[in-house]
């Protein structure tokens, strides 16, 4: 079974609880509330809850046990929902409502799956939205798997010096170094329902994107 982890509200896929209702859930501070509101009882529950109203909260606390955080700590939210998540076993875990309005936020969230508890872990890490889903890729060769509603697939680097050789999408490359401020590897497309990448000297995120 995968698990699902919800922050916010913005940018989530249409369909969303309806889809995985059946799958488990952590709420992320008001992405507790919003499950509650949707009928699905989340396995765990953390954040400070600084975005919800002395109601919400009060709503909150009569339904399920939450694992209330200082609003002033060293690690956000998700952080520490995601160390949560390491112990677990799941073979899958998605991230929803991360991607929202503000951009130090995504780019916090984004480095969440860098965490070394999640690198470590022998589950899969996903942020997903309704048009996105991003991952991380580890040295060595992975198999792409084309997600039946994307059409393109970009590759940035977490480090410097990465290489990567690309086969059988549309632009293929051997042992490409990805240097920071370059944008080749930005918008490839898939020409079938897979694709392969091996990665040499580091990692990199991926992105299947949405036409």
């Amino acid at each position: 079974m995968n698990l699902h982890v919800l922050c916010t509200n913005h940018e989530l896929k249409l369909d969303l609880f309806d889809q995985y209702r059946e799958e488990d859930w952590i709420g992320v501070d008001k992405g507790t509330l919003i499950l509650l509101q949707n009928d699905i009882r989340p396995i765990a529950a953390f954040g400070d809850f600084d975005s919800c109203s002395v109601d919400e909260l009060d709503y909150i606390k009569s339904k399920i046990e939450i694992e209330q955080l200082p609003p002033e700590k060293n690690e956000t939210d998700l952080e520490v929902a995601l160390q949560f998540t390491t112990q677990l076993g799941y073979r899958k875990v998605f991230i929803h409502g991360a991607t929202g309005k503000r951009l130090d936020h995504f780019l916090g969230n984004l480095q969440t799956l860098l965490h070394q508890d999640v690198l470590l872990s022998e589950t899969e890490y996903y942020i997903v939205n309704e048009d996105n889903t991003i991952s991380v890729l580890t040295t060595g060769t992975h198999i792409i798997e084309k997600e039946s509603d994307k059409q393109y697939v970009s590759f940035m680097p977490i480090n410097d010096g990465v290489k990567i050789t690309i086969e059988d999408l549309k632009y293929n490359v051997e042992q490409y170094e990805i240097r920071f401020g370059l944008t080749r590897t930005v918008s490839n497309e898939f020409v079938s329902e897979r694709g392969t990448i091996t990665i040499e000297n580091g990692m990199v995120y991926m992105i299947q994107s949405r036409a």
